[in-house]
């Protein structure tokens, strides 16, 4: 079966929007920057630069991945199609190819996009990075899906790894601002890769699902480039993600995996856990959710919901206990000063999650995972 690369785009009916010149670079080519950032750049029509240990494999497929976008859109159309992302023009692993990271710096970069759990390698890379165009310092942009004002640690963790190398006086112009993605995507399970590679006729090593619901905000106002792109009301983007979707994540996620569920599909069909879920809201959260609130939560089921794509309980709600923080506990304190005793619902869910993270276990292959058949 063919790889998918630029020569056979015109065979297989592909338009080529591919941008002219990289302006932008991404660290990483996980769920997050592909579906998100690479995303959110195809969309702006700009071309980008990836920064990965994947660097050959993405060469291979020259730098092109496939979104499998499924779902309904606003008017409630339903979607089914498969995008191939082309904003990556150039991919380079920086351990192999060290000289060829640094010479980006030459390509009058604009802005970084850069994952907010960056590791201590990829943090010292941008910083060393940033070194390079010191005399005219790209925008930086931490990349979340649920941004908690922490691009202000993420610039002192950078400025504490170039502060190491003398003249730092650069370093005060440094401009590093929360990007808010929010888009449900991840990558196939090995049945669905393959029936997509049937339906394609081509292999992608990249290939995800996405929603077709996606919104993109940057805190103090996207780069120029981007604005057409991006909500241009940051502080209104977040807090209706945390008032909302990120409340009805955590309520379905560890309650859902513990009845021996997999998919919020799943959660929501089965009539108690929807009964309870419907009550946490109405009951606990719905006083505390403000303006906007019915249609905020009709649509955030209905993503949730989504028939054409198989939406993870785990990978969906991987952030429980720091949605808990940000969405849940306001909304507990709340309740608890009103009522002088703790909402009922919203404590089975906190208990659901407490369960859920104790039954990590490291798995045959090394990788922290839930054993599920310790919980049930």
């Amino acid at each position: 079966m063919i790889q998918l690369n630029r020569s056979m785009m015109e065979r297989y009916e592909i338009p080529d929007h591919r941008p002219e010149r990289i302006r932008a670079l991404i660290f990483g080519a996980d769920r997050l920057m592909l579906g998100g950032a690479a995303r959110l750049l195809d969309t702006a029509g700009m071309g980008a630069a990836c920064i990965t240990r994947d660097a050959e494999m993405l060469r291979a497929q020259d730098g092109m991945f496939t979104l499998i976008v499924r779902g309904e859109d606003s008017e409630g159309k339903k979607i089914d199609e498969e995008r191939v992302v082309q904003s990556i023009l150039r991919a380079v692993n920086p351990e192999t190819e060290f000289d060829n990271f640094l010479a980006l710096a030459q390509e009058k970069i604009e802005f970084i996009v850069c994952h907010e759990a960056a590791d201590d390698v990829e943090i010292a890379l941008l910083a060393r990075f940033l070194f390079e165009c010191k005399n005219r310092l790209p925008v930086v942009l931490c990349l979340s899906e649920h941004p908690r004002a922490e691009a202000g640690a993420f610039r002192e963790a950078v400025v504490l790894v170039a502060k190491g190398w003398g003249d730092c006086g650069w370093i005060d112009a440094l401009d590093v601002r929360a990007l808010l993605c929010d888009c449900l995507s991840a990558p196939l399970t090995d049945s669905e890769r393959a029936r997509a590679r049937e339906k394609m006729n081509y292999r992608d090593e990249f290939i995800a699902w996405a929603e077709p619901y996606a919104a993109f905000a940057v805190e103090n106002g996207a780069p120029e480039a981007l604005q057409a792109a991006c909500t241009p009301d940051f502080a209104k983007a977040v807090e209706l993600k945390a008032r909302v979707f990120d409340a009805a994540v955590f309520l379905c996620a560890a309650a859902g995996y513990l009845c021996g569920l997999d998919s919020f599909a799943q959660v929501l069909k089965d009539e108690q856990l929807r009964a309870w879920i419907g009550r946490a809201f109405y009951d606990e959260l719905m006083p505390r959710l403000g303006e906007g609130r019915e249609n905020a939560i009709i649509s955030t089921f209905e993503r949730l919901e989504n028939p054409l794509n198989h939406m993870p309980l785990l990978i969906v709600g991987r952030d429980l206990l720091g949605n808990f923080g940000r969405t849940i506990l306001p909304a507990v304190r709340s309740y608890a000063d009103e009522n002088f005793e703790a909402p009922p619902h919203l404590s089975l869910a906190l208990s659901a999650a407490i369960m859920l993270y104790a039954g990590v276990r490291r798995n045959d292959a090394g990788v922290y995972a839930v054993a599920r058949e310790l919980l049930l």
